[in-house]
C-alpha cells in the first residue's frame, strides 16, 4: 500500500507515519508532503502513484479541500482521508468524495479502525468483470468501466480509454456487475456510482463522459436511494 500524508505540520505526519508504521509496517510505504502544491504535482506528472492520501484540510495557499479536488481531475479512484481540527468544513469537501475524516488530535485506535476500512476497500475495488468480444476474452476492472448502454440490441461499455461492444442482454449484464458499484437507472443505461458528479432532474452527469445519461421517473427513487446508501457506506459521511 502506497501512502502519501500531507499537512504543513511535521509533527502530525510523524505521528500518522508512526501509526501506520506499528499497524503494518511490512507491506506500507508513505511518503510526506508539507504542502499541497507538491502532492498536486506529483499526481499530474505522473511522478507518483499512491492508493490513500492523508489529507490535512487547514494549510496554507492549497488547503486541503482544492488540493483533494485538484487532485480528483486526474485519479478518481485514491482514497482520501481528511485529517482536521475543524469539522465544519466536513461538508464542503464531499464533491471530492472523502472515504473518511480523522479529527485531530488523531485517536490512535480510531486511526487503526479506519486503516483496516482502507484495506478491506482496496481488496474490493479491483474487483474483474469478464466478457468476450469479437471472439477476444477481455477483462476489465469493475471501477473502470463508467456506463454501459444497450443500443440496437448491443451493449456499449465505456470506459475512459475506450468503447466495448458485447452482445448480451442489458439485463444479464447487470447480474454481472458488483451491485454495490451499479445501478440500473434508466432502460439503456447502467451507470457507475464511482463516476456520478451530479443528479439533476431525469440526468446524471458523469465523470469522464461527454453527455448526459438518463434516468427514468421509474427508476429515480430506487437511484437516490442507493447513491445515498453508497456513499454513507462507502464515505461514512
Amino acid at each position: 500500500m502506497k501512502i502519501a500524508i500531507c499537512d504543513d505540520d511535521m509533527n502530525c505526519i510523524n505521528k500518522i507515519e508512526n501509526y501506520i508504521e506499528k499497524i503494518d509496517r511490512n507491506n506500507a510505504e508513505c511518503d510526506a508532503y508539507q504542502n499541497g502544491e507538491r502532492l498536486v504535482q506529483a499526481f499530474k506528472t505522473g511522478a507518483e502513484q499512491y492508493d490513500v492520501i492523508f489529507l490535512d484540510m487547514e494549510m496554507e495557499k492549497l488547503n486541503g479541500i482544492e488540493t483533494a479536488n485538484l487532485i480528483r481531475e486526474v485519479d478518481e479512484h485514491v482514497i482520501i482521508v481528511f485529517v482536521t481540527s475543524h469539522t465544519e468544513y466536513m461538508r464542503e469537501s464531499f464533491k471530492c468524495a472523502p472515504f473518511r475524516f480523522l479529527v485531530k488530535p488523531v485517536d490512535p485506535a480510531e486511526f487503526e479502525t479506519v486503516f483496516y476500512d482502507i484495506g478491506k476497500k482496496l481488496s474490493k475495488q479491483r474487483k474483474v468483470f469478464a466478457f468476450t468480444e469479437n471472439k477476444t476474452k477481455v477483462r476489465l476492472y469493475c471501477d473502470d468501466i463508467i456506463y454501459c448502454e444497450s443500443q440496437d440490441h448491443w451493449i456499449w461499455l465505456h470506459t475512459k480509454d475506450s468503447i466495448y461492444k458485447i452482445c448480451k442482454p442489458l439485463s444479464e449484464i447487470f447480474e454481472l456487475l458488483d451491485k454495490d458499484l451499479f445501478c440500473r437507472v434508466h432502460k439503456s443505461f447502467i451507470i457507475n456510482f464511482l463516476y456520478i458528479k451530479t443528479i439533476k432532474e431525469n440526468n446524471a452527469e458523469l465523470y469522464h463522459c461527454d453527455r448526459m445519461i438518463a434516468v427514468s421517473r421509474s427508476y429515480k427513487k430506487e437511484v437516490l436511494e442507493k447513491y445515498t446508501n453508497f456513499l454513507e457506506r462507502d464515505f461514512r459521511v
